[in-house]
């Protein structure tokens, strides 16, 4: 099933968060952050914390990242929480 930008459900709002952190490195660097980094930000101790809330990101159609690539979690288009 796809959706479209009209269609996603929203982020809850830890979701939000990441999800506008993910949105403003990408802005600022000029490259995708790394699970790593979001731990550090968000004070995660695993990656698997980053995980939880990154994974729910990716089927509401917010986020999307190439498996096994480093760098590439990325916002997607009109993803404007």
């Amino acid at each position: 099933m796809t959706t479209t930008a009209t269609e996603r459900r929203p982020p809850t709002e830890r979701q939000q968060e990441i999800f506008l952190f993910v949105k403003a490195f990408r802005e600022h660097h000029g490259y995708c952050c790394t699970i790593r980094e979001v731990c550090d930000k968000f004070g995660f101790t695993s990656p698997n914390g980053a995980w939880c809330h990154l994974w729910p990101l990716r089927r509401k159609g917010w986020l999307t990242w190439e498996e096994n690539q480093n760098r590439t979690l990325r916002p997607l288009e009109g993803g404007a929480a």
